[in-house]
């Protein structure tokens, strides 16, 4: 097997709508549609990460609103790390997840991708 069997797919194409969703296009063809609260939820950043764990141990949570007063979760800004990530400045001024493209994959929420994985990797 050659190096490039071996690589993750890369997006070819990002396409953000602020106020919906992230519309990826795949190298090995596969096409994703991100809704935004998807995103949000799997917010890669050590507080987001250090949030969910406490969340697993404990009956009753609390989460920070992240929603605007219509319940849309938003995305102000967003750029490419280098050439592997993305990050979202949320419209709640949140700005420090890294969403590498191997992350981004394996948050493809479609079914087949969900099936594959074996659940939501968000939640576990």
């Amino acid at each position: 097997m050659n190096s490039a069997e071996s690589e993750p797919p890369r997006p070819l194409e990002l396409d953000l709508q602020r106020t919906r969703s992230l519309h990826v296009k795949w190298s090995d063809g596969h096409e994703s549609d991100y809704p935004l609260a998807h995103l949000r939820k799997a917010c890669p950043c050590a507080t987001c990460r250090t949030a969910r764990e406490e969340q697993k141990s404990q009956k009753l949570v609390i989460l920070k609103e992240v929603t605007n007063a219509a319940g849309m979760v938003i995305v102000d800004s967003a750029e490419l790390v280098g050439n592997y990530a993305i990050r979202f400045v949320w419209q709640d001024g949140h700005d420090t997840g890294i969403f590498d493209f191997r992350l981004l994959r394996a948050l493809c929420p479609c079914e087949d991708c969900r099936a594959a994985a074996g659940g939501d990797p968000v939640s576990g």
